[in-house]
């Protein structure tokens, strides 16, 4: 090992990978400039797991907005999930919002192998029952209106203050669902924001406690009960760039 090939052919900076045309049409949102992009991948047994995520600012609204591609996939039985544009809003002093955008094959619920399905699930935390029920209903409201079936639901295991979800759910691959709910997120989130009071000093580490740590530990659990083997410290440095940089 010389100098010269040190410095000329040390690790140099590898492409994504990710296909553009499998790339979701951002949100309607004047100023939204990139200004960060993360590739994180763990490799366990014969699980890969690849995150391409890209962060957001918005001048006009001040919503910082991440963006992930991810592709969870066992190489021998195929069993894989995707996320296809999940999403991070968050404002600072407001609360955050997720959006979760699944395509899987293999239940989050039985562990079985099953045909494959579209997921789209939001989190709220941290909001009282009344901002919640606000958003959600924007969401149910925008999202009935372009035919598309919805509810909420608990989420056992998690924190009080995590609260329901909500979600919908398609049979086969619906990109066009991922992103008419997308576009009804960040519309609801920004009227969340116009309508909520500022709180400079908002605490976010709860959520960021509850992510990093103890989501990441339960979501390895569960990608080995489905036949996935996920390294928790990939899971872990996922959530990281979704909750870190408020």
């Amino acid at each position: 090992m010389d100098t010269d090939q040190f410095l000329t052919g040390y690790l140099r900076p590898s492409a994504d990978g990710l296909d553009k045309s499998f790339i979701l049409p951002l949100p309607e949102a004047e100023g939204l400039k990139p200004c960060g992009r993360f590739i994180v991948q763990g490799e366990l047994e014969n699980t890969v797991s690849t995150n391409i995520i890209t962060k957001y600012d918005c001048e006009r609204t001040g919503i910082r907005l991440v963006e992930v591609y991810k592709n969870t996939q066992e190489r021998v039985r195929d069993v894989y999930i995707r996320l296809v544009g999940t999403l991070s809003m968050v404002r600072r002093g407001y609360l955050f919002l997720f959006l979760d955008a699944a395509v899987s094959n293999v239940s989050p619920r039985t562990a079985s192998p099953e045909a494959m399905s579209t997921r789209v699930a939001v989190h709220m935390p941290q909001a009282d029952s009344e901002n919640r029920s606000w958003v959600f209903d924007e969401l149910t409201r925008r999202s009935e209106a372009a035919g598309i079936a919805c509810g909420t639901r608990d989420i056992p295991g998690l924190p009080d203050f995590w609260g329901p979800l909500w979600h919908a759910q398609v049979p086969g691959f619906a990109p066009e669902m991922i992103s008419t709910i997308r576009g009804a997120a960040w519309e609801s989130y920004k009227g969340f924001c116009t309508r909520s009071a500022h709180r400079p000093d908002f605490d976010y580490q709860p959520v960021q406690i509850q992510m990093v740590l103890k989501n990441a530990a339960a979501e390895h659990q569960l990608f080995q009960k489905m036949g996935l083997s996920v390294p928790v410290e990939a899971q872990a440095a996922f959530f990281s760039v979704l909750v870190a940089g408020v």
